[in-house]
């Protein structure tokens, strides 16, 4: 039956390595081939390119000697960082690609050629396009035309220069050739750049990167100098203006401080503040207090005898050791005297005036503490009169200060600025004179003896890679779009039929015209007759009783290997001494009698048509104990034939005439009901599948169809199979059992006569093989 969809998908989602190991493998050729493709490919584009020589100078650039102007701070303390760093190393690596050092290097080194100009604009194209521009008078077709002209100047636009002079165009083309010809790469984890410079001569190569070089390190002093003197005469220009700035807004806050009669402190600012701050502060500590007190107050309220105080009094202390020796006392006369003794009525009044005593002296303390905290909270609220009293003053005074403290704040601004440009003026003065460079030379650009470019190693590993990725692409895909059994693993996991036999793809030798299956028979001992020998072995445990007497072998369509199957059968079964009956139930396109090289003018059809005389259509063959009733004429009507009761006597008198295998070559499934009436009475099938050949869908039309008429296949035999088709170790592990090393299987020249049962087979000529096909022609 068939394969259950969730298993298979789940199946099909799993990726199964040996498979595509298989694909590759088969369609190893096919990899080969592109890979070389590609190799020659590679290789042939290699040589085409011109060789480029590279000469490298490899530079040092340290950090920047001294910022010359730097109001940020932050950035100066940043420039120590690692990002800083690297920030700094990327520009000067953009300086070396700069624009204006390729012209001053092209303009030293006399590169610049003006005879090789660029070619001008196209002045035709905009004579001819102007031309075309002259109405029809038609308004639709000139408003189209008018439309599509300016549509293709724009076009025209998008890809011609700017500039119509031939000098810029040609130096703009020197230029762009020269920094398409220069590299610079910093080494990693270090302050080391390297300057590449390709050209196909060279020494220009050489000559071009030390020029380079030491036209950067030039520029970069003169940027710096140029730098210094510019900074020095700005600051001295803000100076001037600043010094100016400052006295103006000195004057103005004394003349406005003397107007207001505003007492100016200083930093502590106006008095009328100070003393707010004052006061203030005294507020806040005379709070502090009063909160201690309260809580303090808060916490003897209540419990008066847990408070510091009253724990560390003497008085108390030794009235509670008093109340407790009198208290034990009394306890332990207790057990001797009544309460109403006189000596027990004492004790417990002196144990009363002690309670008495206590409680006194934790009153005085709660008192004490009591007026402390009453204390407090009255300074309290007298310093708070006062703070509200001084708030009042000082936004008076604030009233009046506006002006003041914006004028205090112009005037402190331009002092920090007046000094901080003095400062740097200072500096700039002292470092004037230094043109510290932090760029220079290590290593000198050499002429190099090798071109650089093209690397023909690279360029053809890279073939020798794409050629590889593109050919198993290639295969991959061809496996994909191959919808044939590709191995006999998938007979089982998704048919879920057992694989009855596997048949290697065997071809005869050249100018032996027999059938394949009979190699079954001439040699016994070929991988053809081994794999046949297996699949026997398989029929005969296929049931309880041993091999079926009778079973059919069919095929989806033709050339898929049933007839070769059904032959090689009838004589293995025949090798083991059974009379096996072969009959061509293939009425439409027979071949047995061809196979066996016997006469086809009666057959099936006479009998099914009502011949009686069976015994006369059974002919006996070169190979013992085996006969063979062939197809006969074509019929008009072969299915009406087969669902007659003739068929079935048939049977039953060939088992009564001592026939005890009975092998049937049934048609194919597929577009004929041929197989299903044949099948329902035989019950017994044997389903042959060409590995490679034969399509999944076409199997599964041909399961559905046998399904339908309640059929079930015995299990299913792959012919035509390749190494691709099964694990490797197949042919070696098993079909080669038993031989000795060295041994090669003869191969039939041509069909040898049956052997006498008393008698081995003649054997074949030495030196003879049999490849591992199938020839197709033997269906």
């Amino acid at each position: 039956m068939l394969a259950r969809g969730e298993p298979r998908a789940l199946a099909e989602d799993r990726i199964d390595l040996k498979a595509i190991w298989r694909t590759l493998t088969k369609h190893k050729w096919t990899i080969v081939g592109i890979t070389l493709l590609c190799t020659l490919a590679a290789g042939v584009y290699t040589l085409r390119i011109t060789p480029q020589y590279q000469s490298t100078v490899l530079l040092q650039i340290d950090r920047a000697a001294q910022k010359v102007v730097g109001f940020n701070t932050e950035v100066e303390v940043e420039e120590g960082g690692t990002a800083s760093d690297q920030l700094q190393l990327r520009t000067q690596i953009e300086l070396l690609k700069s624009r204006s050092l390729a012209e001053r290097v092209i303009d030293e080194m006399g590169l610049y050629k003006p005879g090789a100009s660029a070619p001008p604009p196209d002045e035709a194209a905009d004579t001819d396009a102007n031309d075309a521009a002259a109405p029809t008078g038609n308004e639709p077709v000139d408003k189209a035309w008018g439309l599509a002209r300016k549509l293709m100047g724009n076009l025209r636009t998008l890809f011609t220069p700017s500039q119509a002079d031939r000098r810029t165009l040609s130096r703009s083309g020197t230029v762009a050739q020269f920094e398409h010809a220069i590299s610079v790469e910093p080494i990693r984890n270090s302050r080391l750049v390297e300057l590449r410079v390709l050209n196909p001569d060279p020494e220009l190569a050489a000559g071009i990167a030390n020029t380079l070089a030491k036209t950067f390190i030039a520029s970069n002093i003169e940027r710096k100098v140029e730098s210094s003197i510019y900074a020095r005469q700005f600051l001295e220009e803000q100076i001037r203006q600043t010094k100016a700035k400052l006295e103006e807004s000195e004057r103005v806050i004394n003349n406005y401080a003397k107007k207001n009669e505003i007492l100016n402190l200083g930093e502590k600012g106006s008095a009328a503040t100070q003393t707010f701050v004052d006061f203030s502060a005294a507020l806040a500590k005379a709070e502090q207090d009063r909160i201690k007190a309260e809580t303090l107050y808060n916490q003897v309220k209540l419990n008066p005898e847990s408070a510091p105080q009253a724990v560390v009094n003497e008085a108390i202390r030794a009235y509670k050791e008093q109340r407790a020796r009198l208290e034990a006392e009394y306890a332990r006369d207790l057990a001797i005297y009544k309460p109403d003794y006189p000596a027990m009525v004492q004790a417990r009044a002196q144990i009363a005036e002690l309670e008495g005593r206590i409680k006194t002296e934790v009153n005085n303390i709660l008192a004490s503490i009591q007026g402390q905290y009453l204390s407090a909270r009255k300074a309290e609220d007298e310093l708070r009169a006062k703070v509200a009293s001084s708030r009042s003053e000082v936004l008076t005074v604030q009233d009046r200060s506006v002006d003041m403290n914006l004028l205090s704040r112009e005037l402190d601004t331009n002092r920090q600025v007046y000094d901080s440009l003095l400062q740097r003026l200072k500096q700039v003065s002292v470092t004037a004179g230094i043109t510290t460079n932090n760029v220079s030379i290590v290593d000198e650009a050499t002429v190099p003896l090798f071109p650089a470019k093209p690397n023909l190693k690279v360029n053809i590993g890279l073939g020798v890679m794409l050629g590889l990725f593109l050919g198993m692409l290639a295969a991959l895909l061809r496996e994909q779009l191959d919808d044939s059994v590709k191995h006999a693993n998938e007979i089982e996991t998704q048919y879920h039929l057992p694989l009855l036999g596997l048949i290697p793809f065997t071809r005869p030798d050249r100018g032996h015209k027999g059938p394949v299956a009979l190699l079954a028979h001439h040699d016994p001992r070929s991988t053809f007759a081994e794999a046949y020998r297996s699949m026997r072995t398989a029929l005969q445990f296929s049931t309880a009783d041993g091999a079926p007497q009778r079973f059919m072998v069919t095929s989806c369509g033709k050339g898929e290997g049933k007839t070769t199957t059904a032959l090689a059968l009838a004589i293995n079964f025949a090798q083991l001494g059974q009379k096996v009956l072969l009959i061509d139930a293939d009425m439409r396109k027979g071949w047995v009698h061809q196979m066996l090289q016997v006469s086809n003018e009666r057959g099936l059809s006479n009998l099914l048509s009502g011949d009686r005389s069976s015994d006369a259509l059974i002919q006996e063959t070169t190979v013992a104990n085996l006969g063979v009733i062939t197809a006969g004429p074509v019929p008009p009507d072969p299915v009406e034939l087969l669902m007659g009761p003739r068929l079935g006597l048939l049977l039953e008198k060939a088992q009564a005439m001592g026939y005890q295998q009975i092998v049937i070559d049934g048609p194919p499934l597929l577009g004929i009901a041929d197989a299903i009436v044949l099948g329902n009475q035989i019950q017994h099938i044997v389903f042959s599948v060409k590995a490679g050949g034969t399509r999944k869908d076409s199997i599964r039309d041909a399961l559905r169809r046998l399904r339908n008429a309640g059929l079930v296949p015995m299990g299913m035999v792959l012919t035509h199979a390749r190494n691709e088709h099964t694990s490797d170790y197949a042919y070696a592990a098993y079909y080669g059992y038993g031989y000795g090393d060295g041994y090669t299987p003869p191969r039939a020249a041509r069909p040898a006569p049956a052997p006498s049962p008393n008698k081995p087979p003649v054997p074949l000529p030495s030196g003879t093989r049999i490849e591992p096909t199938l020839d197709p022609s033997g269906a």
